[in-house]
C-alpha cells in the first residue's frame, strides 16, 4: 500500500514536468510550421537558422537543470546514527568573515547542515547552496544545476519574445487571407503572450539574485535582510561564481576510502615501527636530560633500559653543585614517525 502510494505521488509531480515539455514543444512545432516558412521565404533564411539554435539551446538546458543532480549530501552513514542523535544541540554557529552563520542540525540526514544548505521537503534531501524546487523541471535546484536553470529561463523568455514579434509580423502580412489561415498563429501568439509575463518575470527576478549573490530561498525568508549578506562577493564575482564557476562532483554514490589496516603478521615485532606497506619510516632521536635522584652518583657511566640508552656526562663534575650534587646524565629514546 506504501509503495502504491509513492508511485501514485511520483506521477503527480511528473504532471507539471510534462505539461511544460509538451507547452514548449507543441508551440515551437506549429511555430516553425505554420510562421517561419513564410518568414523566410518573404526575408532571410538567416531567421530559422538562429531560431532553431535559440530552440536547441531552450532544450538543451531544459534537460540540464532536469537530470543534473542540484548537489545532494549523503546522509550519514548507519554507524554514524548511534552517536549523532536526538541529543546534539539544535545549531552551531560559525564564523564566515565576521558574521556568524547557523548550522541546523538536520534529523533525517543526520549531520549539521552547511551554510546555505537547505532540506527540501519535496525531494528529502539536503541540498547544497538549495535555491528552491521547481515544479516544472522536477528537480531541486541547487548549487550544481542552477546555472542550466538560469540559462534555460533566459533563453526561454528570448525565445518567447521572438515568437511573439514573427508571429505578430506574419499576422500583419497576412490580413488579406482568410481568417482560417491565421487560426495557429493566433494560437500560438495567445500561447506565447501568457507565457510571456510569467517567465520573463521570472527571469527578471533571477538576474536580480544573481547580481545580489543570493538564492531564491534566502530572498524569501529575509535571511539576510537585516545584515551583510557574507557570501557576496560583488556584482561581477557574484555572476561568474554562478553561472561560470567550476561545478564540484556529485556527492551522493562518493565511497569514503576504508581505513587501511595493517596486515597481520607472525613475524615478532621489531623495534622499529613500519609504515602499512612494510616499509621503515622516519626515525626521529631526541635527548633529554635524566638526574639521578641518589646524594651521590652512580658508579656506572653507562645506563640502558630497553630502547632508552643513557651516556654519563663528564661534564657534569663542575657542575655538581648547581644540581645539589646528583648525577646527569644524557638520555636518547628513537622513536618513528
Amino acid at each position: 500500500m506504501e509503495r502504491r502510494f509513492k508511485n501514485r505521488k511520483k506521477c503527480t509531480q511528473l504532471i507539471p514536468l510534462v505539461f511544460a515539455v509538451l507547452l514548449i514543444c507543441v508551440t515551437t512545432t506549429l511555430y516553425f510550421v505554420y510562421v517561419c516558412p513564410d518568414l523566410v521565404a518573404r526575408y532571410h533564411f538567416v531567421i530559422a537558422i538562429l531560431h532553431g539554435i535559440l530552440t536547441f539551446l531552450v532544450l538543451l538546458m531544459f534537460g540540464r537543470a532536469t537530470f543534473t543532480d542540484p548537489g545532494v549530501f549523503p546522509r550519514a552513514p548507519e554507524s554514524e546514527d548511534d552517536e549523532n542523535d536526538l541529543r546534539q544541540p539544535l545549531y552551531r554557529n560559525i564564523e564566515i568573515r565576521g558574521i556568524t552563520v547557523k548550522m541546523k542540525w538536520c534529523e533525517t540526514c543526520r549531520f549539521y547542515r552547511p551554510p546555505r544548505c537547505t532540506h527540501c521537503s519535496v525531494c528529502n534531501n539536503c541540498v547544497e547552496v538549495f535555491d528552491h524546487h521547481c515544479p516544472w523541471v522536477d528537480n531541486c535546484i541547487g548549487k550544481h544545476n542552477y546555472r542550466y536553470f538560469f540559462f534555460f529561463i533566459l533563453f526561454l523568455s528570448c525565445h518567447i519574445v521572438c515568437v511573439i514579434i514573427l508571429t505578430a509580423v506574419y499576422i500583419m502580412n497576412q490580413k488579406a487571407s482568410p481568417i482560417k489561415e491565421i487560426i495557429p498563429p493566433i494560437i500560438i501568439l495567445l500561447i506565447s503572450a501568457l507565457a510571456a509575463f510569467p517567465v520573463i518575470g521570472l527571469t527578471i527576478f533571477h538576474i536580480g539574485l544573481v547580481m545580489l549573490g543570493r538564492t531564491t530561498n534566502e530572498q524569501v525568508t529575509g535571511k539576510f535582510g537585516g545584515g551583510h549578506n557574507p557570501f557576496d562577493l560583488g556584482c561581477r564575482l557574484n555572476c561568474c561564481n554562478a553561472l561560470f564557476g567550476p561545478v564540484p562532483p556529485r556527492y551522493v554514490g562518493y565511497k569514503v576510502p576504508q581505513k587501511w589496516k595493517t596486515k597481520p603478521s607472525s613475524n615478532p615485532p621489531s623495534n622499529n615501527y613500519t609504515s602499512r606497506d612494510t616499509e621503515e619510516v622516519h626515525t626521529q632521536q631526541i635527548q633529554i636530560e635524566l638526574q639521578n635522584v641518589n646524594e651521590k652518583p652512580p658508579a656506572y657511566s653507562h645506563v640502558t633500559n630497553s630502547a632508552w640508552t643513557g651516556v654519563g656526562d663528564n661534564s657534569s663534575s663542575s657542575g655538581s653543585s648547581i644540581h645539589g650534587g646528583r648525577g646527569r646524565f644524557t638520555a636518547s629514546y628513537e622513536i618513528s614517525v
